[in-house]
């Protein structure tokens, strides 16, 4: 799984640079902006603050949210590349809440077939 995280941040990070590497004027990435904001809440609601790792995900997508909309108007590209990283956050953070409680699940599962069984 860690894997899987690790290859899908090296590919927003391979976008980001390349947006970067794109000239000419750059649109304001208010559309992203928003897409972001409801993956934070995804991730909110899906129980990342209740799990250390996924928290520090959120936390991390919170900070360059705020960043990339201080930067909006004055380096879009920038501001852009800094959402995008900010998605991947927010939705790993998501996957590692919901990793967690299937984990939780399982081993409740476990207790309960061992509970059963008479161990």
């Amino acid at each position: 799984m860690r894997i899987a995280m690790v290859a899908l941040l090296s590919t927003v990070a391979f976008a980001a640079f390349a947006l970067v590497g794109c000239g000419g004027s750059f649109p304001p990435p208010n559309d992203e902006w928003a897409a972001a904001q409801s993956d934070v809440g995804a991730a909110n609601a899906g129980g990342a603050p209740s799990v250390p790792d996924a928290k520090l995900h959120l936390q991390l997508s919170e900070e360059d949210l705020q960043k990339s909309k201080a930067l909006i108007d004055k380096d879009n590209q920038r501001a852009a590349s800094l959402i995008g990283v900010a998605r991947v956050e927010a939705q790993l953070a998501l996957k590692l809440a919901k990793a967690a409680q299937a984990t939780q699940q399982l081993r409740d599962a476990q207790a309960e077939l061992q509970k059963a069984k008479g161990n």
